[in-house]
């Protein structure tokens, strides 16, 4: 006798079950990594769109005439401020790019603005363009005066990155009502290689690699907007499990 059930038609799935168990570790992991892969390319993007417009105002300030690609690759960046200015336009535009695609991590990117623009920017370039302009101004021989302004980029971003890290991590205090743990890493001390290009640029020799100094500052510069826009809230407990060891 044949049931009421058994003249209704099976409907086959268009796709084959997979008889194997589903890994939701591995299909998680791969969302995480699509995920980190987006917030960093949008970091990057900003970071770099920023920097670029940053230099167009400036070459576009000083440019007579018409204004020629390579004369975005030409700036002058002799002045601490103009130096100040390259890179907070490359944070801004790492951080909004960071905060676009990442909003779980928020705060713990704001909180690393904050130290790039205090600790890696403000703080070092200002000591390093005061001293490097005192050294200038008493007219030393040649060697004495690259000497100096050697000892005066090394001492200055020692002092300005440490002072300046310690700064923000107490304005992140008082802005987020908590420790937001970071302290100075190797990276901080790494960007600063620009801070020895600038003082280059006060020699007698800098005149001749200015044009390698105008395309060298602004790819260094992108480290902290890189760093602003992919910080996680994993990298600031890591940061305070590191420091309490």
């Amino acid at each position: 006798m044949t049931s009421l059930l058994d003249t209704i038609p099976i409907k086959q799935p268009k796709y084959p079950i997979s008889s194997k168990p589903v890994n939701n570790t591995q299909a998680f992991k791969s969302q995480d990594k699509n995920h980190e892969t987006k917030v960093k390319a949008a970091t990057i993007t900003g970071s770099a769109l920023t920097t670029l417009a940053y230099m167009f105002i400036l070459a576009k300030s000083v440019k007579k005439g018409n204004f020629k690609l390579k004369d975005l690759l030409n700036v002058d960046f002799h002045n601490m401020f103009k130096v100040m200015g390259l890179a907070t336009s490359a944070v801004i535009g790492g951080l909004t790019g960071g905060l676009l695609t990442d909003k779980e991590n928020r705060k713990a990117k704001l909180q690393e603005g904050i130290h790039q623009f205090f600790g890696n920017i403000v703080a070092p370039i200002t000591i390093v363009g005061i001293a490097s302009n005192a050294i200038e101004k008493r007219n030393f021989a040649p060697s004495k005066e690259i000497l100096l302004s050697g000892l005066t980029a090394i001492m200055g971003v020692g002092i300005g990155v440490t002072g300046g890290n310690w700064f923000a991590s107490k304005i992140n205090k008082v802005i987020f009502k908590e420790d937001d743990g970071r302290h100075v890493s190797f990276k901080d001390f790494g960007i600063h290689v620009d801070d020895l290009l600038t003082v280059a640029a006060l020699t007698p020799i800098g005149r001749s690699i200015q044009s390698f100094i105008s395309v060298a500052l602004p790819a260094i510069f992108q480290i902290c907007g890189y760093e602003a826009g992919t910080h996680t809230e994993h990298e600031k407990h890591k940061h305070k499990y590191e420091q309490k060891a």
